[in-house]
This record gives structure tokens, sequence and C-alpha cells, in this order.
């Protein structure tokens, strides 16, 4: 699979943004390599919880790094009601 078939996934982006991600990311391949493992996280948050993860990640109360933590120990409080064991 050449570059141009491969799946690309893309948004919208404010100038400020830009600038700040092209001086983060000054390493090729680092942009990719961070963003595959926050979007993989956040598909999970959304698989396991719907529309309440969309609903508190949209809502500006929180930012993902409060909310992941955070469901973190919710998950393995849940599992540990059910008799099971988490990974974590």
């Amino acid at each position: 699979m050449n570059d141009e078939t491969k799946p690309r996934f893309s948004f919208e982006m404010s100038e400020a943004q830009r600038l700040r991600s092209v001086k983060c990311f000054s390493n090729y391949g680092i942009r990719k390599a961070i963003f595959s493992k926050i979007l993989d996280d956040v598909l999970d948050m959304i698989e396991t919880h719907g529309g309440i993860a969309i609903g508190i990640l949209m809502s500006d109360i929180v930012k993902p790094r409060d909310i992941i933590p955070s469901l973190q120990e919710a998950e393995q409080a849940a599992q540990k009601l059910k008799g099971g064991s988490t990974n974590g």
C-alpha cells in the first residue's frame, strides 16, 4: 500500500495550533506516532462509554488528560465489583 492509498484522518485547526504543532513535532514521524496512540485511546473510551465520553470530551469542563485517569480508575473499580481484574 503506498502513501496515497493509506487511510487519512484530517480536520481543520487554527493557525495557532498549526504553529504549535510544527514547533512540537519537528521530528519526522513523531506526529503519527503520538496521534495514533491518542486516537486509539479516545476510540476505546467512546466504544466503552459511548455518548458520555463524547459529551465529556466536548464539554470544555474537563480536558482529556483529566478524564482518562478518572475513567481508568472507574473501570478498575467496576472490574473489582464484578470480581474480575484489570491489566492496569
